[in-house]
């Protein structure tokens, strides 16, 4: 395994363990924890309440705890398989139950996203595909880098209505901050704002980061650029910018999300279909000679989340280029969307499409996977 820390070395080294929570998220990391590298022994999942719930999580029996009690051991390891919301009440009710060793894995959390670049890395080399990874591919470059300055800028997407953090993120200090929907407020919060120059800032209700990925297209002239968010942020430092400024590296994606069974299912599950549906008869009409890359992604697990990226600029251009015209397309088809989460479709879409991209040029770029990190609550 490539990514590893105390919390994963902790986890491979039980003997046994159980899931807590039987819905997506469970789905998702006892697929996961079940396949290599891991093939963990998992006893169960366990829920609180069986009714609403399935018998089975991809072979696994679901348990509640009056089951539990006969079944598992109070030491038995437990991971608390949870998309963000209501863990601290999980935590309370395990403990309740007598039940302590408990490792959160959040959807948005750094353990989750490392557990599945193993998981991501184990499917790849079983396929006969490269997984590189930032970190191995620039230990080539740390010496010959030592003179030169970084030409890479990484622009960090904020927002007026962005809620307060309290972590420390002074560790990033080389990221560039934009204001996204500028011209949707009189607040500034950031020195570069996405209304200036040739801008879609009044789009961002709908376009989230992507108003500041269109900002850097027209109006940014370096040599690697990149994009993150005040919560997401690659996991970088001023000796692997310079190295990455005078690599071959051509792209920097994050590790992939893991959807289960499908990412075509998941995106019809969580969002609107005729939104899905759209997107694919725009690239079926403007480029069809991506619709393979879209079956492709449709049937498999994974797919480039949040817009994030770091690309060299002339590819930068032509993913830009190929982008905001099936971005235009599918505004135009799908309109307004009351649901203030689904009226971000845009974003979502645009997701998609990354891996869309990237799929059809894989052999063309070298593409590598950086470490992100995710401001908790």
């Amino acid at each position: 395994m490539y990514y590893i820390d105390d919390i994963i070395k902790r986890l491979i080294s039980v003997p046994y363990l159980a899931v807590f929570g039987a819905g997506i998220m469970a789905e998702a990391v006892v697929s996961c924890l079940k396949d290599r590298p891991y093939q963990l022994d998992i006893q169960c999942c366990l829920v609180s309440d069986l009714r609403e719930n399935p018998s089975h999580i991809a072979g696994i029996p679901v348990i509640d705890f009056s089951m539990a009690d006969r079944l598992l051991s109070k030491e038995t390891t437990i991971l608390i398989a949870s998309v963000g919301k209501g863990l601290v009440s999980m935590i309370d009710s395990l403990h309740q139950h007598g039940y302590f060793q408990l490792i959160p894995v959040t959807y948005e959390g750094d353990l989750w996203c490392l557990l599945r670049g193993n998981y991501y890395r184990a499917c790849c080399l079983q396929k006969g595909k490269l997984y590189r990874t930032l970190e191995e591919e620039l230990e080539k470059y740390e010496k010959s880098a030592l003179e030169f300055p970084s030409s890479v800028c990484i622009y960090t997407a904020k927002c007026h209505v962005d809620r307060e953090l309290t972590e420390d993120l002074s560790r990033y200090f080389w990221e560039t901050p934009i204001q996204v929907g500028a011209a949707l407020t009189d607040q500034r919060i950031c020195e570069i704002c996405d209304d200036t120059g040739d801008n879609i800032s009044d789009k961002n209700r709908q376009y989230c980061e992507l108003t500041a990925l269109y900002w850097i297209w027209k109006n940014d002239r370096s040599d690697y650029v990149g994009l993150g968010h005040y919560r997401r942020h690659f996991e970088l430092n001023e000796k692997m910018l310079r190295a990455l400024s005078v690599s071959d590296i051509d792209v920097v994606l994050t590790i992939p999300i893991l959807d289960v069974p499908d990412v075509r299912s998941v995106y019809w599950r969580d969002h609107v279909e005729d939104d899905w549906n759209v997107m694919r008869e725009a690239v079926a009409i403007l480029t069809p000679d991506y619709l393979e890359a879209v079956r492709e992604l449709e049937k498999g697990q994974f797919y480039y989340a949040y817009n994030m990226f770091i690309m060299k600029r002339p590819i930068l251009e032509s993913y830009c280029q190929w982008l905001f015209p099936l971005l235009f397309y599918c505004e135009r088809h799908c309109g307004e969307h009351e649901a203030v989460y689904q009226s971000r479709y845009i974003g979502f879409l645009a997701e998609h499409l990354m891996s869309v991209y990237f799929l059809r040029h894989e052999k063309d770029y070298k593409i590598v996977h950086a470490r992100k990190h995710f401001v908790e609550d």
